[in-house]
């Protein structure tokens, strides 16, 4: 996981990480801060319950500024989704305590199909816009459910990418 950048600024101020808290208030609109994560590890996805999906591996941890502030969070998965009639597979995003944004019970990805294809790779964008759930460190994880036979997230060191950012209200 990546911070990005370590010293904010704007075209009217500059200062050190740390003291955005206090001292400096941005136009609503404006990103606070970033964070990147990302993996090419291979992760089994054995799950097949929406609510209790299995970690794809990729998470960050984030403090937001503000908590009214709002979080746009960007996740782009790569999956494989073995030979199988109908494979299925969604992702959600988990706060530690609870699903914080999901598919709302539909398959992101589903291949409406006779079972005979095989090496079904995909890319899996999923993008939201929620309020952080507290003031403190969020560990935002991505997971994903599934039907059908076997899942993989970052087959054959496929990359995944999570970046997660505040945004002043």
């Amino acid at each position: 996981m990546s911070y990005i950048g370590s010293k904010r600024s704007s075209s009217l101020v500059s200062f050190d990480e740390g003291t955005i808290g206090s001292k400096v208030v941005f136009p609503a609109g404006h990103v606070i801060q970033a964070f990147y994560a990302e993996s090419t590890t291979a992760t089994s996805i054995t799950s097949t319950t929406q609510g209790s999906g299995t970690s794809t591996g990729l998470s960050a941890t984030i403090t937001p500024v503000s908590s009214s502030n709002k979080f746009f969070i960007s996740y782009v998965g790569s999956f494989n989704l073995a030979t199988h009639a109908a494979p299925g597979l969604s992702v959600e995003i988990y706060d530690g305590t609870s699903v914080v944004a999901t598919e709302n019970g539909i398959w992101g990805i589903y291949v409406n199909s006779s079972g005979d294809e095989y090496d079904n790779n995909y890319k899996y964008p999923f993008q939201t816009y929620i309020t952080p759930s507290g003031s403190g460190p969020i560990t935002y994880t991505v997971r994903a459910w599934k039907t059908g036979n076997a899942a993989t997230a970052q087959p054959n060191s496929r990359l995944s990418t999570l970046t997660i950012m505040e945004i002043q209200q």
